[in-house]
């Protein structure tokens, strides 16, 4: 059995407990079982590119790419000795059953012992950063709008949206799987946040139903909000949670809802603008 072992410091157990969630949301192990060769992949939006080269110097390997055709770039690596790092940073700290089909047929092909993950996380594990990092969806969401609005396409639709939403808009921080007890692990791990089920599409590609782990509240805001000022986000999704705290100020305000040519109204909407800042 091979013994991959190192002593880490907690600060290399915070970033690790950081990559299991992000390899959750984002990671992907590609097995060759004929040759017994193994390769890690990542693969974000272009404007996470940064997270990749992050992952990489960490690492001390590997390859950032752009990928053609899309708005996405990708992280590879194929060497050995640094998959059995990635082993070892991540075994017991996996969450997603989908990854964890991967990862224990790569400690299979290594003789490497696997280690289940726990029923719970601690409230302090950055587990759930990295998989927001990865797979969160940090959004408000207009219900209704005129239909010259509704209209117009692109990121200028979505801020013209906002800014005349009046009271028909909500902030919501979510993420999203096609396995229920995956997010009721982290549901309560952390205490808060609420599971609903989107029901199954008729298409062929979505026969599976879809469950979102969602916080809405001013109040389960803020309890995420001071946790990560302990384990802060390092993709561009940070900025839009340094924002999330003025949604509810200005919505208290009522600045949403005042005439377009108060100074507030005008706050309101330069707000909106920054919130789309890294939007395509």
């Amino acid at each position: 059995m091979i013994n991959n072992t190192k002593i880490t410091t907690n600060r290399d157990e915070k970033w690790n407990e950081w990559f299991a969630g992000f390899t959750d949301g984002d990671g992907y192990f590609y097995i060759n079982k004929k040759e017994k060769n193994i390769s890690f992949e990542i693969t974000t939006h272009v404007t996470d590119i940064r997270v990749l080269y992050i992952i990489k110097n960490k690492l001390k390997s590997g390859t950032v790419k752009l990928r053609s055709g899309s708005n996405s770039a990708r992280y590879r690596v194929k060497q050995k000795n640094v998959i059995l790092n990635i082993v070892q940073r991540l075994n017991g700290k996996l969450l997603n059953p989908a990854r964890i089909v991967q990862f224990q047929q790569v400690c299979n092909l290594y003789n490497i012992h696997f280690i289940s993950p726990p029923p719970f996380l601690h409230k302090e594990n950055s587990y759930i950063s990295g998989l927001i990092d990865a797979d969160g969806s940090i959004a408000i969401s207009v219900s209704k709008s005129s239909t010259e609005n509704s209209q117009i396409s692109g990121v200028e639709g979505r801020i013209i949206r906002l800014i005349h939403a009046k009271g028909f808009h909500q902030l919501s921080i979510r993420i999203t799987s096609s396995h229920e007890s995956y997010l009721k692990t982290i549901q309560q791990s952390y205490g808060y946040g609420s599971i609903y089920c989107e029901q199954a599409n008729l298409k062929p590609k979505n026969k599976n139903p879809k469950y979102h782990w969602t916080i809405r509240s001013y109040e389960e805001v803020q309890l995420l909000y001071e946790y990560f000022k302990k384990n802060p986000l390092k993709s561009v999704k940070m900025h839009r949670l340094r924002l999330t705290l003025l949604y509810f100020k200005y919505k208290a305000l009522k600045y949403h809802l005042k005439p377009i040519d108060t100074i507030e109204a005008r706050i309101w909407a330069k707000f909106v603008k920054s919130w789309y800042k890294y939007s395509y």
